[in-house]
């Protein structure tokens, strides 16, 4: 093996038609203006995902090709993923429909309670505190999440083809984050066991299986849609964004029985506009928000790329000691040299698309994606003249 590669999608809900595309350049055979050991498919060994991450993680690693998930992701519907909870009624079923409505122009269904993943609170919310009981229940009733993702669970089935016998014998790795409802802390779920590269103790932040409850979890933003219950861990979990939208770390981990003298190739999936100290920034982070969409927009984008920052300048570090022992011929070697590459977005993708499935914004999603993987892999592995 000269080098071993990880595949890294971070969350984004509907922004996720955007991994579809980068991973359509990734697996092109015949790929141009790149050097001759990229060209042809850059098909990863190990894949991480987060929150919608963790779907297109689960359809690449169980083997759906590019062209597949593609075109899973052009005919999608905001009704294949998310519906009104079935607590909600008359008066905030109205307000929800024309709030989402205005918001991703779709009239969502109501989840038939046998098909819901939302919990039933035990009283109403009231929009008042003088709301009296009796008008709570009849004209608001009784839930706390904004959406139900039982679609999402039966699309994940009909559409993205999940089979958790396909994913426990996969030559891929599958790493999948979620967060802890009750202790914050950040739960990595995986089709095979991990262990610490630096000790080779079992991690415990890891459980082994790959379940369609377990994508769920992954993919249950707070507020929005409800969490998560695992019964083999005993636990409630929310979108694994909250602590960890792009684990980097938990890869490296996997290719612990790699020799360290093999380089690895990461590919980070992100679904806000990065650029390095010598790239322009985008045209509109030339100025501030102009409004508040703009301002959650940023607000959220920057959250989630904090943790990345973190954990880009601790691989860079170890990239300083990996070519300080080489330099020095000293082997066996302790540290692995490892490029990180980025493909994202060219300008902030709105926020309203984390919730919003349209197949015509998915398409030009699919299209941006595959563009930034190709100037990526141009500027990463120029050819030779």
């Amino acid at each position: 093996m000269d080098k071993i590669r990880a595949l890294i999608l971070s969350g984004g809900g509907g922004r996720g038609a955007f991994h579809a595309g980068v991973y359509k350049y990734l697996m092109e055979t015949r790929k141009q203006s790149v050097d001759s050991s990229h060209a042809s498919a850059w098909d990863p060994q190990v894949v991480v995902g987060t929150s919608i991450g963790a779907v297109n993680g689960a359809a690449i690693a169980q083997g759906m090709s590019a062209d597949e998930l593609v075109s899973v992701w052009k005919s999608l519907e905001e009704k294949d993923i998310q519906g009104l909870p079935p607590g909600m009624r008359g008066l905030a079923r109205w307000f929800a429909r024309k709030a989402f409505g205005a918001i991703m122009d779709a009239n969502l269904p109501q989840v038939q309670p046998q098909d819901a993943t939302s919990p039933m609170p035990k009283e109403f919310w009231p929009p008042l505190p003088m709301v009296s009981t009796w008008w709570g229940e009849k004209f608001i009733g009784r839930w706390i999440n904004l959406l139900d993702t039982g679609p999402l669970r039966k699309t994940l089935h009909t559409r993205f083809k999940f089979d958790p016998e396909k994913l426990s014998e996969s030559k891929k790795a599958l790493l999948i984050a979620a967060t802890n409802v009750q202790t914050g802390e950040r739960m990595i779920f995986s089709n095979r066991a991990i262990q610490r590269r630096d000790t080779g103790e079992a991690r415990r932040d890891v459980s082994t299986g790959i379940t369609a409850d377990r994508i769920l979890a992954s993919c249950s933003i707070p507020l929005v849609y409800p969490w998560t219950f695992d019964p083999e861990t005993n636990a409630f979990y929310w979108d694994g964004a909250l602590v960890a939208n792009t684990p980097i770390g938990v890869a490296l981990d996997v290719m612990k029985d790699v020799p360290m003298d093999v380089p690895a190739e990461i590919v980070v999936v992100l679904m806000t506009p990065w650029w390095g100290f010598d790239d322009p920034a985008p045209h509109t982070a030339r100025k501030l928000p102009e409004s508040f969409g703009d301002a959650i927009t940023w607000t959220l984008d920057w959250m989630l790329l904090s943790s990345f920052r973190e954990s880009l300048k601790l691989i860079n570090t170890f990239n300083d000691l990996a070519a300080r022992e080489r330099a020095e011929g000293q082997g066996p070697y302790k540290y692995r040299e490892v490029k990180v590459m980025i493909a994202a977005p060219d300008d902030f993708l709105p926020v309203e698309r984390i919730i919003d499935y349209d197949g015509d914004v998915s398409a030009m999603l699919v299209q941006k994606g595959y563009l930034a993987a190709k100037n990526l892999f141009e500027k990463s592995f120029p050819t030779l003249e």
